[in-house]
């Protein structure tokens, strides 16, 4: 494991990797950026600032898929629905949802970048179709995701 990671950081390849695993792993779950950081941080002797760095730039590209998803979704809750009445249909179920949620949406986006329950991908397309303020929701996020998959990295360092 070790000397496949030193040819990847000739290329500079391990930031570059995680980075697009951790963009692909924001939409699409089976890809998973939580696996590739415990089998960095297992089977590595990197330092733990690098360690730390690299759960940085998971953290950035996750972020950078959430910020889509949810100027996706604000822009499909504006104008998508007026021409499909079945989408209008499940925009009104999110909006309901997300007034029952009104008072703790900043527990629920906490929750899901720190935690992952609910999944912070479902949070970010709530949150654009509800209209939480992208500076309440990226920063709680980002925050929240470098806790998670610092916690991540290093533990599985600790315990290799």
């Amino acid at each position: 494991m070790q000397s496949m990671l030193d040819s990847l950081d000739g290329f500079g390849g391990v930031y570059l990797a995680l980075f697009i695993i951790a963009i692909i792993s924001g939409v699409f779950p089976l890809t998973n950026s939580e696996a590739a950081l415990i089998a960095i941080g297992a089977g590595s002797s990197y330092t733990w600032p690098k360690l730390v760095l690299l759960a940085v730039i998971v953290s950035v590209g996750q972020s950078i898929t959430h910020a889509i998803l949810f100027f996706m979704a604000r822009g499909m809750s504006k104008v998508g629905a007026k021409h499909r009445p079945w989408l209008a249909k499940r925009i009104t179920q999110a909006h309901a949802l997300g007034e029952r949620w009104k008072k703790s949406e900043l527990i629920l986006i906490s929750l899901g970048a720190t935690v992952g329950v609910p999944p912070q991908i479902l949070v970010a397309i709530l949150a654009g179709v509800v209209g939480v303020r992208f500076r309440i929701f990226m920063p709680i996020s980002f925050v929240g995701r470098v806790v998670r998959f610092a916690t991540i990295v290093l533990v599985a360092h600790l315990w290799s």
